[in-house]
């Protein structure tokens, strides 16, 4: 297991984000923190990553950064780890995305380091 422990709680911790995880580009759980299903969570957005990246390549737009979606009930955010993992957080309407945003960019460089 890798420590990226503290870096998901920390994640989890931001008001109204309620699932932070880490996915293997399977769509096998790494890590997760918070109360959803981890393991159905973290395949759509391996899955949803992938076809994200290969809409980018064909249109030319260089390397993926995050990616979100809202959603009337709160938002989904993903973000490439390297090439190998995915980090996912999933948060309520109540949430801040700019301090959500930020805290994700922030934790990036430190999962890359760990992963």
């Amino acid at each position: 297991m890798f420590n990226t422990d503290g870096v998901l709680k920390s994640l989890n911790e931001v008001q109204g984000v309620h699932q932070a995880v880490i996915v293997g580009r399977d769509g096998f759980v790494i890590n997760s923190v918070g109360d959803m299903e981890a393991d159905s969570v973290g395949a759509v957005i391996s899955t949803a990553i992938g076809a994200i990246e290969a809409m980018g390549r064909d249109c030319k737009q260089g390397t993926l950064f995050e990616v979100m979606a809202e959603y009337n009930g709160g938002v989904v955010i993903a973000a490439p780890i390297g090439t190998d993992a995915v980090l996912g957080i999933v948060a309520d309407e109540s949430a801040n995305l700019g301090g959500v945003r930020f805290v994700v960019k922030k934790s990036m460089k430190e999962l890359e380091k760990v992963m």
